[in-house]
């Protein structure tokens, strides 16, 4: 009998457990990993895209990586922290279109084209892109070639580089240098198609040519201010 009733004794002892579980439960929830978070505590924390500022000493290494930040890093610049890699940044800023690589690429077209044009007395390739004063000077060697019966002819090989060598910013007007090295063939003949410069053998030139633009113009155009020989 004394163990039938130690018997009952135990189940109800486990039936009270049970209920003061169920409402401990009810009342304090339950956390597992799985589960949201309570709005309360939804609100302390720190939204996407936050900035580096917004984190302790202890999150602001460079190695954070801040989720949502949609903000990139500049392209490394081959000129490091040099004046000319700042004054290229500078002209990145004003003109947010400008991208170095690109600009000399469309360097190196404007060379050939001018320096054909030039050859052929197309005068109106020049103007669209020459400075108004260097257009006056092209213009007035082609005179002068015509006027003596002169025909000039000018095959380029190959441009073997075009190196951006300095940059200058004022106000909104930049000006950008580049160091062309071309290989070409180029001749001048008189009205009886005997040479009188130049050669029929592939010569290796190296010219400094400078383009400047207001970087607030909608004209997109860097025009041609200055070329010097780099010889």
């Amino acid at each position: 009998m004394d163990d039938g009733f130690q018997f009952l004794d135990i189940i109800l002892l486990a039936a009270v457990a049970g209920f003061i579980f169920l409402r401990l439960r009810s009342v304090l929830g339950r956390r597992m990993g799985h589960e949201q978070a309570p709005p309360e505590e939804k609100a302390q924390r720190q939204p996407e895209g936050h900035k580096a500022a917004d984190l302790d000493d202890s999150q602001t290494e460079d190695n954070i990586v801040l989720l949502g930040d949609k903000s990139k890093r500049p392209s490394t610049s081959p000129f490091g922290g040099s004046e000319l890699a700042r004054t290229l940044s500078q002209i990145r800023q004003i003109d947010r279109s400008f991208d170095q690589t690109s600009f000399t690429a469309g360097a190196q077209a404007a060379y050939e084209s001018i320096v054909v044009a030039f050859a052929q007395s197309d005068r109106d390739t020049l103007q669209a892109l020459l400075a108004d004063d260097v257009y006056d000077n092209f213009a007035r060697s082609i005179d002068e070639r015509e006027a003596e019966k002169q025909v000039m002819s000018t095959d380029i090989v190959a441009i073997h580089s075009a190196d951006i060598i300095e940059a200058n910013l004022v106000n909104k007007e930049a000006e950008i240098t580049i160091k062309f090295e071309a290989e070409m063939i180029s001749m001048t003949k008189d009205e009886d198609g005997i040479v009188v410069s130049g050669s029929a053998q592939p010569q290796t030139v190296h010219e400094i040519w400078t383009f400047a633009r207001d970087l607030k113009s909608r004209n997109p155009n860097w025009l041609l201010i200055t070329t010097r020989s780099a010889n």
